[in-house]
């Protein structure tokens, strides 16, 4: 029997996430054993945001060209590929971290981009609540289970058959994911697109604060691009141990799935200029990191205050501009270029970040583990100054009651 719509992308963005939490983690760690070093690693993360930056930029020209459902079985097959070469190279990708960064990123790009426009016209209205519901307590689950699953497996097994082991399973969850988006382009008529025609761009001027919203979402970027792996790797650099690697993700999961729960149970759209604040003065506690060496049990303290953190930020921030979009966005080529405009801010804030921590790198030499003791601490001034620009996105012509 045919899978309604709104169950197959549950069960396709279920194996998606079942992918990243098993293989993502622990790229670093892979790269670091096979002995790339830490200036690699940082630019195969560059490179992986500039795709990312270069393909929500043309978010609307992509949209215009492919189907939403054939860009999602792309971005799900490139990621496959990215996890098959892996598999074959394995010690040789040291030789070829930039291209596989390049798959990555457009892969993840093109992922992304199909799944906002699938969730729209799959998710009936009154399915939004289960859908949203499910996915959300999914994510959750294998947030809490597949990292430490993943490093379990990695260190039980010699050499780099863990992490073999660990990116077969990622790439047969995509293999799955691949299957369930071919299956329904069958079923479904393809979409005729008339090539003549054009329509005019809204001016992004018109939109109250949309410059302000951009440049939140460029300080967010900033924010999670040191943050997004540097401690995952530092705690792999300093303890060997993929288990504890695993065991860190899940614990800011957990963290952030709580944080997530506990700012839908209240009345958000009253509370984020509040939630913002705190955040603030939550990450501001990262700066005790200046005084202490970087020890397991630190980066742990670290990872807690991260995770804590980024809810309030990403709520404030993605409910103001979804509801920015939702109004001025005449149609789903015109909302999804808005969504690319948002997506290119926030991951050229990411790629700033790290290309800063690379010219470190040129300019200083090879930074000792106390070094980023220092960038770690004084990067959590970033959200201050994110909560200082964000808070006056919240007036009612921009809050989500607006709308309604």
């Amino acid at each position: 029997m045919p899978l309604k719509p709104v169950t197959r992308l549950f069960f396709i963005t279920t194996g998606w996430t079942l992918a990243m939490y098993s293989a993502s983690n622990f790229i670093g760690a892979w790269f670091w054993d096979i002995g790339t070093g830490i200036r690699p690693i940082l630019l195969f993360y560059t490179t992986l945001f500039v795709v990312m930056v270069v393909s929500f930029g043309l978010a609307s020209r992509i949209r215009a060209w492919l189907p939403s459902s054939t860009m999602m079985t792309l971005g799900i097959a490139l990621n496959a590929l990215y996890l098959a070469l892996l598999l074959i190279l394995r010690t040789h990708t040291r030789q070829y971290y930039i291209p596989l960064a390049a798959l990555d990123g457009l892969s993840a790009s093109f992922y992304w981009l199909s799944l906002y426009v699938l969730a729209a016209s799959w998710v009936k209205t009154e399915q939004a609540s289960w859908y949203n519901s499910w996915t959300g307590a999914i994510e959750a689950i294998l947030g809490l289970v597949a990292p430490p699953l993943a490093g379990w497996i990695i260190a039980a097994l010699p050499g780099l058959y863990g992490y073999q082991a660990v990116f077969f399973a990622a790439f047969v969850s995509l293999l799955a994911c691949t299957w369930l988006i071919l299956a329904v382009s069958r079923e479904r008529p393809p979409l005729v697109r008339s090539p003549l025609e054009v329509r005019t761009p809204v001016d992004t001027r018109t939109i109250p604060q949309w410059r302000r919203l951009c440049w939140s979402f460029w300080g967010l970027g900033m924010r999670d691009g040191m943050y997004f792996f540097v401690p995952n790797l530092l705690l792999y650099i300093v303890t060997g141990s993929t288990v504890l690697l695993g065991a860190f993700a899940a614990m800011q999961a957990a963290l952030q799935g709580a944080v997530f729960w506990a700012l839908t149970r209240s009345k958000v759209s009253l509370n984020q200029s509040l939630g913002m604040l705190i955040a603030a003065v939550i990450s501001v506690l990262a700066l005790g990191i200046l005084a202490i060496p970087l020890t397991p049990a630190v980066l742990f303290m670290l990872g807690a205050v991260i995770a804590i953190s980024y809810p309030s930020f990403k709520v404030a921030l993605e409910s103001t501009a979804l509801a920015a979009i939702t109004r001025y966005g005449r149609d789903e080529q015109e909302r999804t270029r808005l969504t690319g405009v948002k997506e290119v801010w926030i991951n050229g804030g990411r790629l700033f970040s790290l290309v800063f921590l690379v010219l470190l790198l040129t300019v200083l030499g090879p930074l000792h583990i106390p070094d980023f003791r220092w960038i770690l601490g004084l990067w959590s001034f970033i959200p201050v100054a994110l909560y200082l620009g964000a808070r006056k996105l919240l007036p009612p012509d921009l809050s989500p009651q607006a709308y309604h």
